[in-house]
């Protein structure tokens, strides 16, 4: 099991602890300042291709998908954060230019490391998020395993939060990625972009 599967299972049982945690009651208009940690999963689709000559190659299938973003307010309802974020496809579908298409068993993923910032839009409790960083692409499969070399990755995120007590909110996004990763065993880089809805769990 991948790095990013465990980290899938463990942050959609967050959430669902956090769905049933007890409300508290509403004082108040909330703010979102000083502390910020944001845990968000859910699911989508991505693809990947590289562009060599006779042998174009693409990648594509249904993902589970995770953000991890932890940092602090640095002015009215904006913050700065750290961002951990990827995604995951079991078994994708492979097309080779010449060669025609399949399928391939393993799991090809995307994990990212880079910085964000996130703003909220008052008092509706919408948001606008947006991540940079760099980032890997590996498939491990029976037949062996690939890393890639790192490269851009980055990610926009649009959700809207209902505050359920305390500091903590819970909210539904849609989000956009994209990335650029060199082969490094080739001259060529991978590209592609995805596409998730995502559960998410707010403390701000």
């Amino acid at each position: 099991m991948s790095r990013l599967a465990i980290h899938l299972g463990a942050f959609t049982a967050s959430l669902l602890l956090l769905a049933t945690a007890d409300h508290a009651v509403a004082g108040s208009p909330r703010t979102h300042d000083g502390f910020f940690l944001r845990l968000s999963a859910g699911g989508g689709t991505a693809n990947t291709e590289i562009d060599v000559p006779g042998a174009k190659t693409k990648l594509d299938g249904s993902t589970g998908d995770v953000n991890f973003a932890v940092g602090g307010t640095v002015a009215k309802n904006l913050a700065l954060h750290g961002t951990v974020f990827g995604w995951l496809v079991s078994d994708p579908d492979v097309e080779v230019d010449s060669l025609g298409t399949g399928s391939a068993e393993g799991d090809l993923d995307l994990t990212a490391f880079g910085a964000g910032l996130t703003y909220y839009f008052m008092p509706a409790n919408i948001y606008i998020s947006g991540s940079v960083g760099a980032g890997k692409l590996s498939f491990d499969s029976p037949v062996g395993d690939f890393e890639s070399d790192r490269g851009l990755v980055g990610e926009l995120t649009v959700g809207k939060e209902w505050w359920i007590g305390g500091g903590w909110g819970l909210g539904l996004s849609g989000s956009f990625g994209f990335h650029s990763i060199p082969d490094g065993d080739i001259d060529e880089n991978w590209k592609g972009n995805n596409f998730a809805l995502r559960l998410s769990a707010t403390m701000n």
